[in-house]
């Protein structure tokens, strides 16, 4: 390993021991003595006034301790879930506040809502006693899209919302940006459509609590991906208590994906039913009812023009994006739309930018983060209109990315909505994945593809994201063998921090990687912790690491003057040794921590009693990560079905701490990006029931859908951290569906199909060669000629 940069060791996760014999710790291994199972009685409807609710039934069925409703949260004074994501200071305070109780009381907004929680011995007897609680709806209108949301006659969400907008809110110069398009020569005008989707972690969500009537604490184990994040949120808005009165536990958690960052109503009800009953109480969701009850991802209705010259040279860029929020603004719920607006600049040199970014309130499920969190939905929006634009203008689509792209002698760049790149090098990302995907030779390829009776066509999808946000602690700890533990105030949920952190100190201290041990996910025992979300832990935690890391050799130096008898300025360090320059005197960091626990008599009072360090970092300045990946794929004109031949991808994410975990994050986010492009979606019946609430309706992809995935990097180091790394979680959801989509339009532009919604599916294909034959059946193969460029 490199000691300075703390990468290039592929070294393998510690994790996967316990992981794949079975040793794994998820919620639902864990069942207290004495423990009771809730259930929690959803919605059936999306829109209604709850008339009655008979609960008397339901709490005389055997097993069954206690039903609740919304009006036992209200009079045991609980608060709502807070909206954390829509800062003052991007806002000013203009947007309006949706009510979220923990369970709905006189009114549900959308299928799915908890209206009551059963508790009972089993779970089998709590979800009986479910069945008999009586709910009388008066059934109202209700708006299950964005569309139909922002009609002038639709439903209101919220009575004393207008419009069913929660919030307007602009970027860019719209006078600059009028000017722009008064000199154009071409405007390329595109409205496109980022499906909603859910997030469908492997684990799904559960909790545990507990009140300890004595102590008067609360103990809550949970699959969440940020436990001090949740525990704030209980304190201050739902129980009302000091945050050290809760105690937040995540062990191993399943996946997240965003859909596991925010604070959702059963993690509270468990700890007041607990308080009410004197027991602990268990909640685990099944598949079905995450489908309705998860907070789901993406729903945004883009619209762009794109004003250009006649050479080709973009001049502006107007957009306007309808963000679904869902029914309740959760805590995360508007980051998506006014994170993600600040990327549709892409990689390009775009002068003037006016955006207008509207989040609509729907009678559906609340929406919150997903891998890209917004970016995805951004870059595709720019990718997609850039494909168009080459097209209209009769332009290759990389000789129009080619003249438009921004340069490495423009940084740092300013973008038209206000972001300052500090480096990348996008024309030559690209130029390294055409190389490799052999673009040039796409034209013998999709010949022989036309022989064997097969549409192939090619894709090419440019990104950049913004990564890295807020501050974070991590702590290094000596023990009295002179061993270390990390407490981190990031948390892991599959990346393998566990493994990073420790090869980073490896690197750092000298020591070996496998004796170093690491907690994350404990409020009792991490001071403080931001989670992980938006590719941020190995920036920011990785970057506080290191800070803790060189205070812990600072101090480790002084120890080690005293006990060699040398002048502090004379102790080198290098390896996990400690040595008097130019003589073989030395002694190990390890040695020093022994030492300063041991004989700390020895030491001055200030190094003895252990060695360790707190360090922290926050950046004021994000990093970039960015990139070009290049689809081929062939599609079968009789049925529409997709078969993927290549994929190429090419990132810069700075410096790479380890290879192997870098490699699975991008083969992840490219499977759920693939899984965007032409597989999955939440399907709604325009009166909110779901339509696709089971993995019989809901399609993800599986191994069998990827060829073999030709991944490299081409880094540009960030100097907005100490060590030199971008985000590079997300890489494939922002970068791979425009990737994809191109192609499918590309192997169908012998019929002159420019358009297509995600997902991709066969039968969205087959209808679209079809409406350009006015005929059912496919045109022969035979028949088809056409070009790529």
């Amino acid at each position: 390993m490199n000691a300075e940069s703390g990468s290039t060791v592929a070294a393998y996760r510690l994790e996967d021991g316990r992981m794949l014999s079975g040793r794994g710790e998820y919620v639902d291994n864990f069942t207290p003595a004495s423990a009771i199972r809730a259930y929690v009685v959803r919605s059936t409807v999306a829109h209604a006034r709850i008339l009655s609710i008979d609960l008397d039934q339901a709490r005389s069925a055997p097993g069954v301790l206690a039903v609740f409703a919304g009006s036992d949260c209200e009079c045991d004074g609980l608060g709502h879930i807070p909206c954390v994501s829509i800062p003052p200071s991007v806002m000013g305070g203009r947007w309006f506040r949706t009510p979220f109780p923990l369970l709905a009381v006189d009114r549900v907004v959308s299928v799915g809502q908890g209206i009551a929680i059963v508790l009972a011995e089993s779970l089998a007897q709590a979800m009986d006693a479910a069945e008999l609680v009586q709910i009388d709806y008066e059934i109202l209108p209700a708006v299950d899209s964005v569309e139909a949301a922002i009609r002038p006659d639709a439903p209101r969400v919220w009575p004393d919302c207008p419009g069913n907008i929660c919030f307007t809110h602009e970027l860019g110069e719209q006078a600059a940006t009028d000017r722009a398009f008064a000199r154009a020569d071409h405007v390329t005008r595109l409205k496109v459509y980022n499906q909603r989707l859910a997030g469908n972690p492997i684990e799904p969500r559960g909790c545990i609590g507990h009140y300890d009537a004595a102590s008067g604490r609360y103990d809550l184990r949970s699959s969440t991906a940020n436990p001090h994040r949740i525990r704030l949120l209980l304190a201050e808005n739902v129980l009302k208590v000091p945050a050290h009165s809760i105690r937040v536990v995540a062990g191993d958690v399943g996946g997240g994906f965003g859909t596991k960052g925010g604070l959702y109503p059963e993690e509270a009800l468990v700890l007041w039913a607990s308080r009410k009953t004197g027991r602990p109480v268990k909640w685990i969701s099944d598949r079905s009812e995450g489908f309705i009850s998860d907070f789901n991802g993406r729903d945004q209705l883009g619209e762009i023009e794109l004003a250009l010259g006649r050479d080709g040279r973009i001049l502006g860029a107007r957009v306007t994006l309808n963000h679904n929020l869902g029914c309740q603004v959760g805590p995360s719920g508007a980051h998506p739309a006014l994170i993600g607006a600040r990327m549709l600049s892409g990689v390009y040199d775009i002068p003037a930018m006016h955006v207008t970014i509207r989040g609509v309130l729907t009678h559906t499920r609340t929406l919150t983060t997903y891998r890209g969190a917004g970016r995805p939905e951004a870059i595709y929006l720019i990718e997609r209109a850039i494909d168009l634009a080459a097209r209209e203008l009769g332009l290759g689509r990389v000789e129009l990315r080619r003249k438009n792209f921004i340069r490495p002698q423009q940084m740092p760049y300013r973008t038209a909505t206000g972001e300052t790149y500090d480096c990348g090098e996008f024309e030559a990302a690209m130029d390294r994945a055409l190389v490799l995907a052999d673009w040039d030779g796409f034209a013998k390829r999709r010949e022989s593809s036309r022989a064997r009776g097969r549409l192939r066509g090619r894709g090419l999808g440019m990104y950049i994201e913004v990564c890295a946000a807020l501050g974070d602690r991590m702590e290094i700890r000596f023990d009295p063998t002179g061993d270390v533990t990390v407490i981190a105030g990031t948390f892991s949920y599959g990346q393998g921090h566990e493994t990073t952190y420790a090869q980073m100190l490896a690197g750092w201290l000298g020591l070996d990687y496998k004796r170093v041990r690491y907690i994350h996910g404990d409020t009792d025992k991490v001071a403080y912790g931001r989670g992980s979300f938006g590719s941020r832990s190995m920036t920011i935690g990785g970057s506080a690491l290191r800070a803790a890391a060189d205070l812990i050799i600072e101090r480790g130096r002084r120890a080690a003057a005293h006990l060699l008898e040398a002048s502090e300025g004379d102790i080198e360090f290098e390896g996990g040794i400690f040595r008097v320059a130019g003589t073989d005197r030395q002694i190990s960091i390890r040695d020093v921590a022994r030492t300063s626990y041991r004989y700390g008599n020895t030491l001055p009072a200030e190094l003895a009693s252990g060695l360790e360090a707190v360090g922290t970092f926050s950046s004021p300045n994000q990093n970039y990560p960015n990139g070009c990946y290049v689809v081929e794929l062939e599609v079968d004109p009789d049925t529409g079905i997709v078969e993927l031949d290549k994929i190429v991808a090419v990132d810069d994410v700075g410096r790479v701490i380890n290879p192997v975990l870098f490699d699975g994050q991008v083969h992840g986010s490219i499977a759920q990006g693939v899984g965007q492009a032409l597989l999955e979606s939440m399907e709604f019946d325009g009166e909110g029931q779901v339509l696709s609430g089971s993995f019989m309706d809901y399609a993800m992809p599986r191994a069998d859908v990827f060829p073999d995935m030709l991944l490299t990097t081409r880094n540009v180091p960030t100097g907005t951290n100490p060590l030199g790394v971008k985000g590079g979680a997300e890489t494939g959801t922002v970068g791979i569906p425009a990737a994809v989509i191109g192609a499918v339009l590309d192997a169908l532009s012998p019929f002159d199909v420019r358009d297509i919604d995600m997902p991709a599916t066969p039968q969205r294909i087959w209808r679209a060669m079809s409406r350009a034959l006015d005929s059912p059946p496919a045109v022969p193969v035979s028949s088809i000629k056409g070009g790529s460029n």
